[in-house]
């Protein structure tokens, strides 16, 4: 709420919450699995019987139900801000088109981000990406197409990939301070817990720089990439960058200014 009774929301940072929050359901989910594994045997109880032992049954019984609600409450309010989140970004639109103004499908945003950028981006990684197999967890590259694309102050002030130890370290770096995104000429568009990039809000575009940490998965490393069309991520090749259950999924985008 700002002055003169005028309400403002924040769509991204809604969904943005949304995802965290998730990370936290999936923590709850972990920890409702491991209380009921920690089940005492009644011998565990000696001389105090089995009144004891079913009195201790009846109550892990209890916290069990107690967090699957919880756990239950949290996945609906969660549903429900990303919902109001989807219907007022909608409404806004609605009504700045009705007024003739500027809504996210072109106008302000584009000039923010997105093209000539994005797709000036998206061919240099692609051009690289030409016949090479593909190295999912090259910081290196992605710093190169960036500097290549003329990004942010890359040409006055280059980032080296060997002040990283990996996409988690530099994606830290990157994603918790927003001068070093203004460095490399990017803006967070999201980030949080997803399934898949259907998950972005209005999906992952053509350009955007995308790094994709495994949650569940013990498998699969971190990917780190250029998105070409139909999301396909690009880094000196194609890289597989399909979720295997749940990830921390961050989204950046080409900024124009």
């Amino acid at each position: 709420m700002s002055g003169a009774g005028e309400y403002r929301a924040r769509p991204e940072a809604m969904r943005s919450t949304v995802g965290n929050v998730g990370g936290i359901i999936v923590q709850g989910i972990n920890v409702v699995g491991d209380l009921e594994r920690t089940v005492l045997a009644p011998t565990s109880f000696a001389t105090f019987g089995g009144a004891v032992a079913a009195a201790n049954t009846a109550m892990q019984n209890q916290q069990v139900a107690a967090l699957r609600r919880l756990l239950t409450l949290l996945q609906q309010v969660n549903d429900q801000v990303k919902k109001s989140a989807d219907e007022y970004q909608a409404a806004d639109e609605a009504v700045s088109g009705g007024y003739g103004g500027r809504t996210a499908s072109g106008g302000l945003l584009s000039q923010i981000w997105g093209t000539p950028h994005a797709s000036v981006l998206a061919a240099h990684a692609i051009s690289d990406s030409t016949g090479a197999a593909g190295e999912p967890g090259s910081v290196g590259n992605v710093l190169r197409y960036l500097g290549d694309a003329g990004l942010g102050q890359l040409g006055a002030h280059p980032v080296t990939d060997s002040r990283f130890s990996g996409v988690a370290d530099f994606n830290d770096w990157l994603g918790g301070n927003a001068d070093n995104q203004a460095r490399v000429g990017v803006i967070e568009v999201y980030s949080g817990t997803a399934r898949g990039f259907g998950d972005v809000p209005g999906g992952v575009q053509s350009g955007d720089l995308v790094v994709v940490e495994p949650i569940t998965s013990s498998n699969h490393q971190s990917v780190i990439g250029i998105a070409g069309d139909g999301g396909r991520l690009y880094n000196h090749g194609p890289v597989n960058a399909d979720i295997h259950g749940l990830a921390t999924l961050s989204v950046y985008r080409p900024a124009s200014v």
